[in-house]
């Protein structure tokens, strides 16, 4: 027979405060102590977890760096997981919130996507990747502008009838400025050659070969627009 789990030291509903010295699991030099809220969720278990529904006192105090990361990775701030023994019981006086004393910004990874991308709107590994609007588009543009080098062979599907898709070889020549060539729903325009004819496309239509000098560009590119 499994043993009876012990009871939990705090319920749903109860208040409590983040002991001081504690920090965030997954940003360590973010520190909790001081902040407080209302259990919200009790995973039970040897290491009991409780889901902490921040108070506003609390929200009005998080650094924006909190914030930043928080977004960034797809975390709601308003509230953290936390275990049994970094808790206490709020009683009511104010105490002191801690804030971070040593915020340190994690370097760019050229071999990290979204940290490419970051670089491409100078942004820092804090950051959010930006939503496609004319203003990054514009951005982007200058940054292929000056690092694709033209022309170049790639490939491009399409549907000649529809339910059919063919694949052809085009030569990438250039690309359309966004303020001549408004792409729209479809982002950025190149303009290419098939079959002698001149054509022009979104780039994010475009797939260049494995091992080819634009390859990364290009793909970044296509990832930052379609994902945003």
């Amino acid at each position: 027979m499994s043993t009876p789990s012990s009871p939990t030291t705090f319920r749903v509903g109860d208040a409590v405060r983040v002991k001081r010295g504690v920090t965030d699991p997954d940003f360590p030099n973010v520190p909790f102590g001081g902040w407080a809220g209302t259990i919200a969720e009790v995973q039970p278990g040897d290491s009991r977890t409780y889901l902490i529904r921040l108070n506003a006192r609390t929200l009005e105090s998080i650094h924006p760096i909190y914030r930043k990361r928080c977004e960034r990775d797809g975390f709601e701030s308003d509230r953290v997981w936390l275990f049994e023994e970094d808790l206490e019981a709020d009683t009511g006086e104010p105490v002191e919130i801690e804030q971070p004393t040593n915020i340190i910004t994690q370097p760019l990874s050229m071999d990290d996507q979204d940290d490419r991308i970051r670089a491409v709107f100078g942004l820092t590994s804090n950051d959010l990747l930006p939503t496609s609007d004319d203003k990054s588009l514009a951005s982007y543009y200058r940054f292929l502008a000056a690092n694709l080098s033209f022309p170049f062979e790639a490939k491009y599907s399409f549907e000649p009838v529809p339910m059919q898709s063919k694949t052809c070889s085009i030569t990438v020549l250039g690309l359309l400025d966004p303020d001549e060539f408004p792409g729209d729903d479809y982002g950025l325009f190149c303009r290419g050659r098939r079959d002698g004819k001149e054509i022009e496309l979104p780039l994010t239509e475009v797939e260049v070969g494995k091992g080819k000098p634009n390859r990364r560009i290009v793909d970044d590119y296509s990832y930052w627009f379609v994902n945003g």
